[in-house]
C-alpha cells in the first residue's frame, strides 16, 4: 500500500514551512502547526509501513533545520515521533509473534504486519539516533535520550542483542553525557525486566554504584538494581543518604 496523500500533504506543509523565510518579531506557527497536523494522522502513519517510511525519510531535514525555532521544531518532531511507539503497541498483535519477534506473516492480516514492521523501522531509526560520536549540544544529548527512551519501551517486545551492547557501552562511557548514560542504565533495565540480568549488566550497575558522576544517575543505577532484584530500597535508601553526605559541602 503506498504512502497515503494526506501524510504526504502533510510533509510537503512542513517542508514549504521550513523554507520560508521566517518573518522578524513572529513565531513560526505554520512550522508547529504543520508538524502537528502531520501527527494528528499517527494511526495511518502506524497502520502504513510506507507512510511511516515516508515520515522517517524526511525525519533528517527537520533535524538538519538551523532557522529560527528549530530547536522547537525539532523536539516537537521528534517526540511526536517517538510517541507513536505507544500507539504501535496498543496495536501489535503480541499473541502472533515468536519470542524474537519474527512474525508468521500467513497468519495475521496486512494491517498488523504493518504495524509489526513500523516497530522494527522506528527501532532501526531510533538505534541509529543513539550511535555516533560524543554529542555536544544539549538538544542532541536530548534527542539521544528520547531515541533510548522508545527502545526502553519495546525492549521486552523487540529484543536486540546490538542494543543490548551498546547500552553497556553508552552506560559505562564516561566521555558520553550524564543524561545519555542514564538513558541507557534505564534501557538495562527494561530489557532483563523478566530475566535475570547477564553478568556484564550486574558488573556495570556495581561499578556505577561505586562511582556515580552524578547523583541522578545513582538513583537511576539504584532503582535499576531494586527492579531487576539486584537490591532493595533499604541499600538503596543507605547508598543515596551516603552521597548525600559525601557531597554536602559541594
Amino acid at each position: 500500500m503506498p504512502a497515503s496523500p494526506a501524510v504526504l500533504k502533510c510533509l510537503q506543509a512542513i517542508r514549504k514551512a521550513l523554507t520560508t523565510p521566517a518573518e522578524p518579531g513572529r513565531e513560526r506557527y505554520e512550522l508547529s502547526a504543520s508538524i502537528m497536523a502531520l501527527f494528528s494522522e499517527s494511526g495511518k502513519i502506524v497502520e502504513n509501513i510506507e507512510n511511516l517510511q515516508a515520515v522517517l525519510a524526511f525525519a533528517p531535514e527537520i533535524e538538519a533545520f538551523r532557522g529560527k525555532g528549530s530547536q522547537y521544531s525539532i523536539n516537537v518532531f521528534s517526540r511526536r515521533l517517538y510517541y507513536l511507539v505507544y500507539e504501535i503497541l496498543e496495536r501489535l498483535p503480541l499473541s502472533e509473534t515468536e519470542p524474537e519477534f519474527f512474525i508468521r506473516e500467513n497468519e495475521i492480516p496486512q494491517t498488523s504486519q504493518d504495524v509489526a514492521a513500523c516497530l522494527e523501522a522506528l527501532a532501526i531509526h531510533a538505534f541509529q539516533r543513539v550511535q555516533g560520536p560524543k554529542v555536544r549540544s544539549r538538544q542532541a544529548a536530548e534527542l539521544r535520550v528520547l531515541a533510548w527512551d522508545a527502545l526502553s519501551h519495546i525492549a521486552d517486545v523487540l529484543r536486540r542483542p546490538e542494543h543490548l551492547a551498546h547500552a553497556l557501552a553508552v552506560g559505562g562511557n564516561k566521555q558520553a553525557s550524564v543524561e545519555e548514560r542514564d538513558a541507557a542504565v534505564q534501557y538495562l533495565a527494561a530489557y532483563y525486566a523478566d530475566e535475570d540480568p547477564d553478568e556484564a549488566t550486574v558488573s556495570l550497575l556495581k561499578a556505577l554504584k561505586e562511582d556515580p558522576p552524578n547523583r541522578e544517575l545513582l538513583v537511576t543505577v539504584l532503582q535499576a538494581q531494586i527492579d531487576l532484584g539486584l537490591g532493595n530500597e533499604w541499600g538503596a535508601l543507605s547508598a543515596t543518604e551516603d552521597w548525600d553526605d559525601a557531597h554536602e559541602n559541594d
